[in-house]
């Protein structure tokens, strides 16, 4: 009998030691403490030859600016960026520099702006991290098919 009531006592000591345990760790999850998209970092990750220069994204939409490495000029057809928190008004002229059509030399610069199709969409959001994935649509300029490459961007809300 008494080695019965030892083991009760003893799993419940331990039994209410595991609950505080579990007690804390939620609490310190819904205060956000333990939030893994705090503590990654911003980035943007293109395909190899290009290059990821610098990237913003507001309350009003995103901008993103490529570097062509591929070792000739290019011209951009179009792009094409989608997120999973917000919808993407239309890429296009003038909101892509060079204008769709023009060549960008090797080692130019593109840039690339999305407006949101719902200006202030992201506005709840603002220093949460979001994700949005891109792919542009391009002719190497001594080529003859059309050729795409892609990319994300993970960043805070500013």
């Amino acid at each position: 009998m008494r080695k019965g009531q030892a083991a009760l006592e003893f799993l419940t000591t331990y039994g209410w030691a595991f609950i505080v345990i579990l007690v804390m760790i939620g609490a310190l999850a819904y205060f956000g403490v333990l939030s893994p998209s705090k503590v990654t970092p911003s980035r943007c990750i293109i395909e190899s030859g290009f290059s990821c220069e610098d990237f913003k994204i507001t309350t009003t939409g995103i901008d993103i600016s490529l570097v062509n490495g591929r070792g000739e000029g290019l011209t951009i057809n179009y792009v094409n960026v989608t997120s999973d928190v917000v919808t993407l008004g239309a890429c296009t002229s003038p909101a892509i520099n060079p204008a769709p059509g023009s060549n960008i030399p090797d080692a130019g610069t593109i840039t690339i702006t999305c407006p949101l199709a719902v200006a202030g969409s992201l506005d709840s959001s603002k220093g949460d991290k979001v994700k949005f994935e891109f792919s542009v649509n391009y002719k190497m300029a001594k080529g003859t098919y059309n050729q795409t490459f892609g990319g994300s961007i993970y960043g805070a809300v500013q």
